[in-house]
């Protein structure tokens, strides 16, 4: 019983660890506030597909 308890325990806690890992990852990834990409030179912005 006891080492069924150790590796959900270990199981559970690499879950925990990976989810809060990402979130981190993903905050920190996050652009700023009301920062937007700058446009890209050369492109009409009425038809993206035209030079």
């Amino acid at each position: 019983m006891g080492m069924i308890a150790f590796y959900a325990g270990l199981f559970i806690g690499i879950l925990f660890g990976f989810l809060l890992s990402s979130l981190l990852a993903f905050s920190l990834a996050k652009p700023k506030a009301g920062a937007l990409p700058d446009q890209a030179e050369g492109y009409s912005q009425a038809n993206l597909l035209e030079p």
